[in-house]
């Protein structure tokens, strides 16, 4: 169809990916709706870490390779490097305990401790393991990353964001033919097609049964006094009588992002409202000084974030992605990745946009395709 409307709903990595493929076919109009602010939920507060294969022993494996390499390519095209942090990275998961009775580890284990020792107390590490390179571990600055597609889809004519008011509605007939959204002051914007990609909150739109909800993470974002390598860590710490599991990501622009375990805090009504949890924060702050206590001088001044977000969470624990199984086709869902929302963004784009355009997905393999389906998991 000709000059097609396409309404993105959600500001967030999903809409800023599916707006940038759709951007690229130049028969296609986009509006992108959203309510707070571009990322303003977890696209603007996630770690960023990105895996090539570690999605392989699941139906999505070929989803996470896909989009893997698309973020080499996009980071090519936009200038990935400089404009959102992108680079390859190595990753190792350590077992730290400060006080331990463990036997100690012998030379060769010492001196792969040693590859740490620039800015981690290695001396509590019981037990380390590499879990990827720089050929198939790779990072983003989330937030960086999803402005930047936004503005490089505004660049063309045929995208148009609008922020400041979500949708209420999405309106449909008496035949169940889409018309357009309603948003929360009564405009009605008329369109072609709808792809819901709002996160947590996809499941709230009246006419949608989209099981899905929001699990609470805190972070942190500090600025050491020294510059840090590209060094991702995923810990299991022994603290006392209490295992945490805290994820550490060293970022090119000289920060530490930390993220620690989710909760069940009840989701808000929108991103805006949502509340840090001091004791979350100063559980985080205690184990980064376990694990590095050398790093800054002045908690107070280097400490950049405080910071929490609710991870999309479907019910059956895969992301929803494809054809709503109402409304004559015209309803689209691409929401509910949980933690690899990252990383899986750009293969959703892709996927939602040959949905719309060719009426058939071909970027992803079978398994892939029918495992993130929405049509037998919703209403």
């Amino acid at each position: 169809m000709a000059n097609k409307h396409i309404i993105v709903v959600g500001g967030g990595v999903m809409g800023a990916c599916v707006t940038y493929y759709l951007s690229l076919h130049d028969n296609i109009r986009v509006t992108v709706i959203e309510k707070t602010h571009i990322a303003c939920n977890a696209s603007g507060k996630a770690g960023g870490f990105l895996a090539y294969s570690w999605s392989d022993d699941t139906p999505l494996g070929d989803l996470s390779r896909k989009s893997f390499k698309l973020h080499e390519e996009l980071a090519t095209d936009l200038d990935g490097e400089n404009k959102y942090g992108y680079r390859k990275v190595n990753t190792y998961s350590i077992l730290y305990q400060k006080q331990s009775s463990l036997k100690e580890e012998s030379d060769n284990k010492k001196q792969q401790k040693d590859i740490l020792a620039s800015w981690i107390d290695t001396s509590g590490i019981r037990h380390m393991e590499q879990l990827g390179n720089t050929s198939d571990t790779a990072q983003v600055h989330p937030r960086l990353f999803t402005e930047t597609l936004f503005e490089t889809a505004k660049q063309k004519d045929n995208v148009t964001l609008q922020i400041g008011l979500g949708v209420s509605h999405v309106i449909v007939d008496d035949n169940e033919q889409l018309k357009g959204v309603e948003l929360d002051n009564g405009e009605i914007i008329q369109g072609d097609a709808v792809v819901i990609c709002m996160g947590p909150w996809s499941g709230q739109l009246p006419i949608l049964k989209v099981p899905i909800d929001g699990q609470r993470a805190h972070s942190i974002v500090f600025k050491p006094k020294t510059s840090i390598p590209a060094q991702m860590l995923f810990t299991t710490i022994l603290d006392n009588t209490q295992t945490h599991h805290p994820e550490v990501y060293p970022r090119p622009d000289g920060t530490i992002y930390m993220c620690g375990a989710t909760d069940n805090s009840k989701l808000p009504s929108s991103a805006d409202q949502i509340q840090v949890e001091s004791k979350a924060i100063e559980v985080l702050e205690r184990l980064w000084d376990t694990l590095a206590p050398e790093l800054y001088d002045n908690k107070n001044e280097e400490l950049i974030a405080k910071q929490a977000c609710f991870l999309p969470i479907s019910e059956d624990g895969t992301a929803f992605v494809g054809i709503y199984p109402k409304y004559n086709k015209q309803v689209l869902l691409a929401a509910g990745h949980s933690c690899w929302g990252i990383l899986q963004a750009p293969a959703t784009g892709l996927m939602i946009t040959e949905l719309l355009v060719n009426g058939k997905v071909s970027c992803v393999d079978k398994d892939a395709v029918e495992a993130l389906d929405p049509r037998d998991r919703c209403c």
